[in-house]
């Protein structure tokens, strides 16, 4: 085709020629720069767009953790808050509550002359006594401490104040007792009704006994407390020197060998008032106002001399061949003297069941 041939509208114009242009310059820029949004910001890759998303899955992961930890120390916070304001039980020291009788005066029978037991807290302020109302349970007891090593009986006399502190030497002697003469000391035999204290020697004589078990029997809807029953030469020598000295509490107690615990012929019991009437009847005496808590069982039967003090005599000779005393159960001032010296843990050469006895 010539030059001739070639109209106008076969010839692109100026315009058509720029637009050309344009339209080849707009594809070179968006081979070269990404698509952008509206707002002029390049749209994210697929790459990019993923890797948002993993940052964002981790900082919701940390969030989570954190509000978990911290749920978990307000929880915890709260537990021992809660645990602190709980009342703590306390356990009464012997200067911070009294609620008994101290062992030395319950060991000779002597309490208040209320009858009752006075009661004070820590804080000095008075508690309510036993049985009155408001009072619903009694508080636990302070654990009682070791008992002190002692090398004579004269010893415990000045530097204790509990019976127990001649235990082993007052096991000695009732063992020796039961050998000879089985009927003296009978052990009580477990009742639903009757209640013993701790470290009492729930022994008493052969009809006493008989006459205690029917009380108990007869009376099986109402508890006995029984406080002491036997008590041992060692055991009535302290209670004696501690009312001598006016120690422990102690204000009054028969000399060693006369009183009739040591028989096995006397029990001091709680709630004297409600079981006088039926000791009574079964030929228990009720002592009175000096001793409110102590009963004795008559009987017109001769027992002699003190088991309990024949039984000790025994004994020492058995360990003093050469110091021997008479063995006539009869406290007497050769025996206390003896008796002072012993070792209230017992002795090395124990009871025994030989008829044998020391010719004087």
């Amino acid at each position: 085709m010539s030059e001739d041939d070639i109209t106008p509208e076969d010839t692109p114009s100026e315009s058509d020629r720029i637009a050309g242009d344009s339209g080849q310059h707009a594809g070179r820029e968006a081979s070269v720069n990404p698509p952008r949004s509206a707002a002029g910001t390049p749209h994210p890759s697929r790459s990019q767009i993923q890797w948002r998303t993993v940052r964002l899955w981790l900082g919701a992961l940390g969030l989570s953790m954190l509000l978990g930890a911290e749920a978990i120390y307000i929880a915890k916070s709260n537990s021992k808050r809660n645990a602190t304001n709980q009342p703590t039980a306390v356990t009464p020291s012997a200067s911070a509550v009294s609620i008994q009788p101290s062992l030395a005066n319950r060991d000779a029978g002597f309490e208040d002359s209320s009858g009752g037991v006075a009661a004070v807290d820590s804080e000095g302020h008075s508690a309510l006594p036993f049985g009155e109302e408001g009072y619903e349970e009694e508080p636990a007891p302070a654990r009682p401490e070791k008992p002190k090593h002692f090398n004579t009986v004269h010893e415990t006399a000045n530097g204790s104040c509990t019976t127990a502190s001649v235990d082993g030497l007052s096991r000695q002697i009732i063992a020796q007792v039961r050998c000879t003469n089985p009927k003296a000391f009978v052990p009580l035999p477990s009742r639903p009704n009757l209640v013993l204290d701790d470290h009492i020697y729930a022994y008493l004589e052969a009809s006493a006994r008989e006459h205690l078990l029917r009380v108990l029997d007869t009376n099986r809807n109402r508890k006995m407390t029984v406080h002491s029953v036997l008590r041992t030469l060692p055991q009535q020598y302290l209670v004696w020197r501690w009312a001598a000295s006016r120690r422990c509490g102690v204000q009054l107690a028969t000399p060693p060998g006369s009183s009739n615990h040591e028989i096995g012929r006397a029990l001091d019991i709680a709630d004297h008032a409600q079981w006088r009437s039926a000791l009574e009847a079964e030929d228990f005496h009720w002592l009175g106002a000096s001793d409110i808590v102590h009963f004795d069982f008559k009987t017109s039967r001769q027992l002699g001399a003190a088991p309990d003090v024949a039984a000790f005599q025994s004994l020492w000779n058995r360990n003093h061949s050469d110091d021997r005393i008479g063995e006539t159960g009869r406290y007497d001032a050769n025996t206390e003297l003896r008796l002072k010296k012993s070792p209230p843990g017992g002795f090395p050469v124990g009871p025994t069941c030989s008829s044998r006895r020391t010719k004087h």
